[in-house]
């Protein structure tokens, strides 16, 4: 692991809501590298604190040198804590309609003289005024904390909003979100933790989950979503009119869709592309069951119903699925989703194991040292599925072997 032990970063939140981060080197160094720079929206953003310092964009990074040339080993920049949209990177800053933020860390890796692609951990401090909470992998903090970021980063929340949470999950809802969402989320949402929990068992860590709004006052509008490892976030912005569009039916099945790849483990981390029906199909499938069961009667059965609609369309023009789930990745959610549901059927038929039983063999063989993917999850569910069955399944990715046959007779044995 390539440690930037050099560089440390310090973001302070003040009691009028300003923000500074000061970024301090353990030896002089003449220039200031960050890890990502997808655009130059530093240079717009951040105000340095002295009249010494200035950005440099040279078209692949931000940099920043003393103007005299000197070097230097410490700097403070003064924030823009509004959200702004990142090319493929996580905004900065997702504010909450009552003054909280939830900040991304991996926006403030930096390197001195030079960033190598190998580095990937760097140390960070975050320091708040009272009453905010500091929620740092599902664990609430004030004051202040201090850890090691890897990777990519994390989120980390800071207000003062009222925390959902339980032993299974922590949880800061926007106030401003639509009544049933905030239902939802405060009501449902710990017992869709604990159904996933019961089911596939206990994470032995607190995932987060976010939901955040901002007005704007500039006419952008939009909303972002996405995962870390641990946690789920989304974020709105513009006028009451982004909130009321908001499909809270869709937006808690989403949530449940990226829960279930948390409890599945070390078995989603499927490296080839080809094969990401296995788990984008099940954690649809694992996500319908767990609303059907908390939510909605007849819910999954209606996104079974689209999913065989959209997979056939698909393929029904190229039946090769290695072709069409390179064109449209949404095959793999829609097709997969009937094979899960098809290989549950026959589970249930012989009366022997759940599809959730399967998965949690399946995952604890990768956790033992197996490679994760196709061929492992069928050697695990070879004894409870027929042989043309699994030899079908193996087949998918073969640009000879008909999916839309195969797929379309799944589909009939269903419904």
């Amino acid at each position: 692991m390539a440690v930037a032990y050099n560089i440390s970063a310090k973001l302070e939140k003040k009691q009028n809501s300003n923000w500074f981060v000061t970024f301090v080197s353990e030896k002089p160094i003449k220039r200031l590298v960050f890890k990502s720079s997808p655009d130059n929206s530093r240079i717009k953003r951040w105000v340095s604190t002295s009249k010494r310092y200035r950005f440099e964009f040279d078209g692949e990074g931000e940099s920043v040198y003393r103007r005299d040339g000197s070097a230097f080993t410490e700097v403070t920049f003064h924030l823009t804590p509004t959200y702004t949209a990142l090319p493929k990177e996580y905004a900065p800053f997702s504010p909450f309609s009552d003054g909280g933020y939830l900040l991304h860390t991996g926006r403030f890796f930096a390197c001195a003289e030079s960033c190598q692609s190998s580095l990937n951990q760097w140390h960070l401090s975050i320091a708040a005024p009272e009453p905010d909470n500091i929620i740092l992998h599902g664990k609430i903090y004030q004051e202040s904390v201090e850890w090691e970021a890897f990777d990519e980063g994390s989120k980390v929340y800071i207000g003062s909003g009222e925390p959902i949470q339980s032993d299974h999950f922590v949880s800061v809802i926007d106030e401003r979100l639509p009544e049933k969402l905030k239902h939802q989320m405060s009501i449902q949402l710990p017992k869709l933790m604990n159904f996933f929990a019961d089911k596939m068992g206990a994470l032995g860590y607190r995932p987060a989950l976010f939901a955040s709004y901002s007005s704007t006052d500039d006419g952008r509008a939009g909303h972002q979503g996405g995962t870390l490892p641990g946690q789920i976030f989304m974020h709105w912005y513009g006028e009451g009119a982004v909130i009321e569009a908001i499909d809270v039916d869709e937006l808690f099945w989403l949530f449940s869709h990226e829960v279930a790849h948390l409890y599945q483990r070390e078995g989603a981390d499927v490296s080839d592309t080809a094969e990401s029906w296995l788990h984008e199909g099940a954690a649809d499938y694992f996500a319908g069951l767990a609303f059907e069961s908390i939510i909605s009667k007849g819910f999954l059965s209606q996104k079974i119903k689209q999913a065989e609609k959209n997979c056939l369309a698909s393929l029904e023009g190229n039946p090769v699925y290695v072709d069409v789930s390179r064109k449209n990745p949404r095959v793999h959610y829609e097709c997969g989703m009937l094979i899960m549901n098809a290989i549950d059927k026959r589970l249930k038929a012989q009366g022997s194991l759940s599809v959730y039983n399967v998965w949690n063999l399946y995952s604890s063989k990768v956790s033992a040292g197996a490679p994760a993917g196709v061929d492992q999850f069928l050697f695990t569910t070879k004894p409870y599925l027929s042989p043309e069955m699994v030899k079908n399944l193996k087949l998918l990715n073969n640009p000879e072997f008909s999916a839309f046959d195969f797929i379309s007779e799944l589909a009939a044995e269903s419904n």
